[in-house]
């Protein structure tokens, strides 16, 4: 009976510790899972908070390039206005210089030709003098020896007086011949002198007329025109917001159908990967000369002048056939950038069929107020299109996070169902083991009340208190 008695003890506490063994087992996997979930959720806060740092790290670095780029773009432009300042300075100074040296030149060669002028003048002067002089002394020889041969022969014959005055009247006659040519040589060399001098004063006249010109070419020439005009669509451009590179492109070169080499001034690009080429042309001098106009009569010269200056610049500018570029993908229609102002105006108000002409061509006229409010318009386009994709990369984003959160909620809810049913199955081993009907506690302290001797004894109450 003691032997059987002592089994069952065995049986039961060995029973007893496996159970405890299991519960102690399920209650540490149950702790480490709870732990890892808590790590993976604090990981997951960390990354968020992370992503959101570098996300505000990245836009101060965009802002702070933004920035600089802005002040690099106003640093360029303020050097280009100076180099042109520069050039048209020394293009100033050059042409001033070559005026004045062509002056100098003039003056030092009409007081040469004077001089000049002078002293043979003053020789002829001399020669005449002496001829006369001479001329007078043999007159009064001859009257002298025509006299002494009168008294000396006079009774010889006429025929004897005749042959002794013919070689003299020869010699008088070649000495009056001389006295003629040389008459005649220095009235020709004087007549010589002042067609140099008429010359010289009418290539005066051509030098100060060829100054006048030079430093109206100066403004007027085509080159340094249009540098001028890119000029100015460069600043328009800069004041609109658009950016270079992204918004709009300059000097670009490009190949038509036929391999003709094309540079337009300047491709403005438009959503939807399309495009409008704006193409600058001055026609400065024909607006100058309207300018300096002093009569109504050289104003409509001038006006005339300038509108079929704009004829060309349309004419020349529809050949080009911006739109055949297979890499711009261009509108029907150019723009034909004037940046004069009042050019544009004089232009538009004096001839009714311009801007026909120009649509009929597919280019439309434009002046830096008209180009300035398109291009502005251009710019809110692109600004509502930008946003538009911001919009859309927010929504992404949103829907991405929400994805996120929805599998992490789904993922909490499996935890928690994952804890209840380890709560449940922890409520059902503990009302097995001590809370329950006929519970093992209980019955394990039956075997107590019943003289079983045990080395330890189990805390019921604190057992069931937990």
């Amino acid at each position: 009976m003691q032997i059987d008695t002592n089994l069952y003890l065995i049986i039961f506490f060995t029973f007893l510790l496996g159970a405890a063994v299991a519960v102690l087992v399920t209650w540490l996997v149950l702790k480490q899972r709870v732990s890892l979930l808590e790590e993976k959720i604090e990981l997951t806060h960390e990354s968020y908070e992370s992503l959101v740092e570098n996300l505000k790290t990245s836009i101060m670095k965009l802002e702070e390039d933004l920035l600089l780029k802005d002040k690099t773009n106003e640093e360029k432009i303020s050097l280009l206005e100076k180099n042109f300042a520069e050039k048209m300075e020394y293009e100033k100074n050059t042409a001033k210089i070559k005026q004045d040296s062509l002056t100098q030149s003039f003056e030092d060669k009409k007081e040469q030709i004077k001089g000049e002028f002078a002293i043979k003048e003053e020789a002829l002067k001399e020669k005449i003098e002496l001829l006369e002089s001479s001329k007078e002394k043999l007159k009064i020889e001859f009257e002298n020896l025509a006299n002494k041969l009168f008294e000396e022969n006079q009774k010889k014959s006429t025929n004897n007086l005749t042959q002794m005055l013919t070689p003299f009247k020869e010699q008088l006659a070649s000495f009056g011949k001389r006295v003629n040519d040389i008459y005649n040589d220095e009235t020709k060399q004087r007549v010589s002198l002042l067609t140099e001098i008429k010359n010289l004063k009418e290539l005066n006249n051509q030098i100060s007329q060829d100054a006048i010109n030079l430093t109206k070419a100066l403004k007027g020439e085509n080159k340094t025109q249009g540098d001028w005009g890119e000029l100015i669509l460069s600043k328009i451009l800069e004041q609109t917001g658009l950016r270079e590179g992204v918004e709009y492109t300059t000097q670009g070169s490009f190949t038509d159908e036929n391999g003709k080499r094309l540079r337009p001034d300047v491709i403005v690009h438009l959503p939807q990967d399309k495009d409008i080429v704006i193409d600058s042309k001055v026609s400065l001098t024909a607006y100058l000369n309207y300018s300096e106009a002093q009569d109504d009569v050289q104003k409509d010269l001038a006006t005339k002048d300038l509108i079929k200056s704009i004829y060309a610049h349309i004419k020349a500018l529809s050949v080009k056939s911006y739109e055949n570029i297979e890499d711009v993908k261009s509108l029907d229609f150019v723009l034909m950038f004037i940046p004069i102002e009042g050019a544009f105006m004089l232009a538009a108000s004096s001839d009714n069929n311009l801007f026909k002409t120009a649509f009929e061509n597919n280019i439309m006229l434009v002046s830096p107020s008209t180009l300035f409010a398109t291009l502005r318009t251009i710019e809110n386009i692109w600004r509502y299109e930008h946003q538009n994709e911001n919009a859309l990369i927010i929504s992404k984003k949103a829907a991405d996070l929400y994805d996120k959160f929805s599998n992490f909620v789904t993922d909490m809810e499996a935890i928690g169902l994952n804890i209840a049913r380890s709560q449940k199955a922890y409520d059902d081993a503990m009302n097995k083991l001590s809370t329950g009907k006929g519970n093992l506690l209980r019955r394990s302290e039956e075997f107590i009340e019943l003289g079983v001797k045990a080395k330890k004894r189990i805390d019921s109450k604190k057992m069931i208190g937990e």
